[in-house]
C-alpha cells in the first residue's frame, strides 16, 4: 500500500520508537527488493541474521519483520548486545532467582522471557562474549532457558533476529565468534545496502523526515531549495539514514528561512553533521562562543574530520591512544592527575596506559604492610558534596578508621551510576531518576541517605528573547536535559499540569556543557536543569524560569553504594552517613538523613510514573534497594 507520495511506507505503531523506527521509505530499485525479501521471510518463524553498516536500519527491518509476521500483537523486545556488561549477560538475556549473586534481591525474568510470544531483536551480536555464544547457542537449540541460580528450564517461544556491523565470516574465521553459532543464527539473511547504494531513498527520506520534524516542532511551509536536494542527493552519507536524520533535523533548527539551503546541510564527502553559525548573529541571541568557549570542540572536530577523510583505519584505537599518551604526558606522567583531567578512573586510566603500551603491565613489588581502605566517591556538583574541598574534616574522619576516600567527579547521575556498576566507584551522589533507571537495568546498588526536598532548585528555563510564556507553550518545541536525569520526571509532571505529554515535545538529551551551547544559540526552546546550574543559566545567559518544581516533584539527593561494597564495608558506610548527617548543621540545608518512609513513597511514585510512560522497561519496587542499617534482629524502617 503506497502513500499520496507513491512511497511504500512500513509503520511501527509503538509511538515510543525513535522515528528511523517507525518508518521505511521505499523507492530505490535496491530497497524494493529489500521490501520484498522482508515480504518473504516475515511469515516464518525463522531466525534472521540482519547486516548492514551502522545507521542503515538494522532495527527498522527487525520491527518490519515483526510486524508482518505471525505475531504482531506479541512484544518486540531490543537488546544491545554491545552495551550488556559481561558479568551481567546471562542474567540480562536468561534472568537469574533471588540471591543468585550480589545485589539480586528478587528473582527476574531475562529478555528472553519478556519477549515470550513476540520477537527478541539481539542487535550488535557480534560484540557478544564467547562465553555468553556458548549460551546463547544452547538457548536457541533447546528453546528453553534457565536462569541464573536456578536449575529448572523454562521453555521459550520466541522469534529471533540478530543484527551486526561486523563482518561476521571475518569474525569466525579469527575465532571471535562461533562458526556453529553463526549458521543456527543466519537461517536467513537480510543484508541491507548503505544509502550511498541506494540514493533514490535520499529525496524521499529527506522529505519525510522534514515532514515529521515541521509537525512536531509546528513549522509550516518548510522545503528544500534545488540546490539543497541536489547536495543531499550528492552525499555519501557515511552515517547512512541516522546521519541523513539528523542532518534534516540540524537544518530545520538553524534555517534561516523556510527553505532550506545547501549552506545548511553537510557537504559532499561529510563524515559528521557540522555546527553552523546559529541564525547569521541573529538580533538579540546571545554569542555562544561568550556564553561556552567552543574552539577546542572546532579544532577536535576538523582533526577527525581530516582524519577520517584521509582514510585512517581503527580511527577509535588511534584517538584513544593519542588522548591517553598526550595527556599523560602533559599531566606530568600522574595517572591521578590524567584521570581528573579526563573525567574517568584511575583504574579505566591504567588500564589503558598498559594497553597502549604507555605503561608497564609488571606489578608493583609486594609491601608487607597493611593498605589503607579506598573509599571511591562519585560526585556531581548538586546537593550537600558540591565541592570535595568543603569535605575536608570528612576525609580525614573517615581515613582516622584507616579509609582514604577518592573524589571523583561525573558529568551526570547515569554516569555515577554506570560507574557503580563497572566498579569504579563505590559511593555516588545523584538525583531521584538515575537510580530508577539503574534499578530497571538491573545495576545493583543501595539508597544510602538523602539531603531534604529542594523542589526550587530544579526549573525549565527558557531564553530571555523567548515567546514562551508557559509550560502549554511548549507543544512542538524543543526540551533538553540529561540522559537520564531526575528532570525526566519532572517535565513530565510539568507536562500532564499543561494538558500535554511527552509525544507534544521534542526531548532532546544533552550533558549540560552541550545543552549550554545550544540553549545559547536558541537552537532548544527550553532547558531542564537544577543547581548550580540552574543559576549559571540565569546570571550568564539570562535564562528565566517557565516552571520549578514546586508542587510537582520533590528534587532529592541520594547518596547511594555499590552492592557488594555496602555488604564488604557495612562500618564505613556507617561512618559515613553519620558524616552526611552532621555535614548540613548549621548550614543553609537541613541535614542529610537516612532514608525516611516518604522519601521512599516519592521514590515509588517516580518510578511508577517513569514506567507508565514507557521510559523503563520494568516497574521497580524501590524498597527491595534500600540499605538495611541495623542489624537482622533489630530491622526496622525509618
Amino acid at each position: 500500500m503506497n502513500d499520496m507520495n507513491g512511497r511504500h511506507p512500513l509503520e511501527n505503531p509503538k509511538p515510543s520508537s525513535p522515528s528511523r523506527a517507525r518508518a521505511l521509505v521505499f523507492e530505490d530499485p535496491a530497497s524494493v527488493a529489500l521490501l520484498d525479501q522482508i515480504a518473504r521471510l516475515a511469515p516464518s518463524d525463522a531466525t534472521i541474521l540482519v547486516t548492514g553498516e551502522t545507521g542503515t536500519g538494522k532495527e527498522i527491518v527487525a520491527r518490519n519483520v515483526h510486524d508482518r509476521s505471525r505475531r504482531p500483537s506479541g512484544p518486540f523486545v531490543a537488546v544491545n548486545c554491545g552495551a550488556l556488561t559481561p558479568s551481567l549477560i546471562e542474567s540480562e538475556l536468561f534472568g537469574h532467582e533471588r540471591g543468585a549473586f550480589t545485589g539480586a534481591l528478587q528473582a527476574r525474568a531475562g529478555y528472553f522471557e519478556s519477549a515470550a510470544g513476540g520477537t527478541l531483536f539481539l542487535d550488535e551480536i557480534g560484540e557478544l562474549p564467547t562465553s555468553a555464544q556458548v549460551s546463547l547457542l544452547r538457548v536457541l537449540q533447546e528453546r528453553e532457558v534457565v536462569r541464573v541460580g536456578s536449575r529448572t528450564p523454562i521453555p521459550i517461544d520466541v522469534r529471533v533476529i540478530a543484527a551486526t556491523h561486523r563482518d561476521l565470516h571475518e569474525s569466525v574465521r579469527t575465532d571471535r565468534f562461533r562458526e556453529d553459532l553463526y549458521y543456527r543464527l543466519a537461517v536467513a539473511e537480510i543484508a541491507i545496502p548503505p544509502l550511498r547504494e541506494r540514493r533514490g531513498d535520499i529525496l524521499p527520506l529527506a522529505r519525510y523526515f522534514l515532514e515529521r520534524y515541521a509537525r512536531t516542532l509546528a513549522i509550516q511551509g518548510l522545503r528544500f531549495s534545488t540546490d539543497a536536494e541536489q547536495r543531499l542527493i550528492e552525499n555519501d552519507w557515511p552515517g547512512n539514514i541516522r546521519e541523513l536524520e539528523n542532518a534534516v533535523h540540524h537544518a530545520i533548527l538553524v534555517r534561516c528561512s523556510p527553505v532550506i539551503t545547501a549552506a545548511e546541510l553537510p557537504s559532499r564527502g561529510a563524515r559528521r553533521l557540522r555546527l553552523a553559525p546559529f541564525a547569521a548573529e541573529t538580533p538579540g541571541a546571545l554569542d555562544a562562543r561568550s556564553a561556552l568557549p567552543e574552539k577546542p570542540d572546532v579544532l577536535l572536530e576538523r582533526a577527525l574530520a581530516a582524519l577520517v577523510d584521509a582514510g585512517v583505519t581503527d580511527l577509535h584505537q588511534h584517538v584513544e591512544n593519542v588522548l591517553f599518551r598526550t595527556t599523560f604526558e602533559l599531566s606530568g606522567r600522574n595517572q591521578l592527575r590524567t584521570a581528573r583531567t579526563l573525567g574517568v578512573s584511575r583504574n579505566i586510566v591504567r588500564a589503558r596506559l598498559i594497553e597502549h603500551g604507555l605503561l608497564s603491565s609488571v606489578p608493583r613489588p609486594v609491601v608487607l604492610e597493611r593498605a589503607p581502605q579506598r573509599l571511591r566517591f562519585g560526585y556531581q556538583k548538586l546537593g550537600l558534596l558540591t565541592e570535595p574541598l568543603r569535605l575536608g574534616a570528612n576525609e580525614m574522619r573517615l581515613a582516622a578508621t584507616d579509609t582514604l576516600v577518592e573524589w571523583i567527579e561525573l558529568g551526570s547521575g547515569m554516569q555515577i551510576m554506570e560507574s557503580l556498576e563497572r566498579d569504579e566507584i563505590d559511593v555516588g551522589i545523584v538525583g531521584e531518576a538515575p537510580p530508577v533507571f539503574a534499578q530497571a537495568a538491573g545495576i545493583p546498588f543501595v539508597y544510602l541517605a538523602a539531603d531534604p526536598p529542594a523542589p526550587d532548585a530544579q526549573a525549565i528555563v527558557v531564553r530571555r528573547d523567548s515567546s514562551i510564556r508557559s509550560v502549554a507553550d511548549l507543544r512542538g518545541r524543543t526540551i533538553a536535559m540529561s540522559r537520564g536525569s531526575s528532570a525526566v520526571y519532572f517535565v513530565v509532571r510539568a507536562l500532564e499540569e499543561a494538558g500535554l505529554g511527552l509525544g507534544d515535545v521534542e526531548m532532546v538529551t544533552l550533558l549540560p556543557s552541550a545543552a549550554r551551547s545550544a540553549f545559547a544559540r536558541g537552537q532548544i526552546d527550553a532547558w531542564a536543569i537544577w543547581e548550580p546550574v540552574l543559576s549559571v543559566a540565569r546570571e550568564e545567559l539570562g535564562a528565566i524560569t517557565l516552571r520549578d518544581a514546586r508542587g510537582l516533584a520533590a528534587h532529592r539527593t541520594f547518596y547511594v553504594a555499590r552492592s557488594s561494597y555496602a555488604e564488604e564495608h557495612p562500618s564505613t558506610l556507617e561512618l559515613l552517613l553519620r558524616e552526611l548527617e552532621a555535614l548540613g548543621t548549621g548550614a543553609q540545608h537541613e541535614r542529610a538523613v537516612p532514608l525516611q518512609r516518604e522519601a521512599i513513597v516519592d521514590q515509588q511514585r517516580i518510578a511508577d510514573t517513569l514506567h507508565r510512560q514507557r521510559l523503563v522497561a520494568r516497574r521497580v519496587e524501590v524498597g527491595d534497594a534500600v540499605w538495611d542499617r541495623h542489624p537482622p534482629k533489630t530491622r526496622r524502617l525509618a
